[in-house]
This record gives C-alpha cells, structure tokens and sequence, in this order.
C-alpha cells in the first residue's frame, strides 16, 4: 500500500462534493445575490430621486 492509494480516494470525494453539492447550490445563490444587490440598488435610486427633489423644493444643497 502506497500514500497514493489512499490520496486517491480523498481526491475522488473531494471531487464528488463540489460537482454534487457545491456546484448546483451555487446558482441559486449567485441569482438571490444579484436580485438582492439590483433590487438595493433600485431602491436607493428611488429614495435618491425623492430627496433630491425635495432639497430642489426647499433651496437646499443638492
């Protein structure tokens, strides 16, 4: 028995896990992030919009 009979099968689950495990979770995932951050960023944009118009109204620094 040599160190590479039992390196290989490590290497072989190790493999096994990300292309059963990791690799379709990860879609899912990056999709909620990407949602999250456009959504964020809408968000923001609307609420930006709104004061900009209200510093507009009143003199203030825009």
């Amino acid at each position: 028995m040599n160190v590479q009979d039992i390196i290989t099968p490590i290497g072989k689950f190790i493999q096994w896990t990300f292309n059963t495990v990791l690799v379709p979770a990860s879609n899912p995932f990056n999709l909620a992030v990407i949602l999250l951050v456009v959504g964020g960023i809408a968000f923001w944009l609307r609420k930006q919009r709104k004061y900009t118009a209200a510093a507009r109204q009143n003199g203030d620094i825009i």
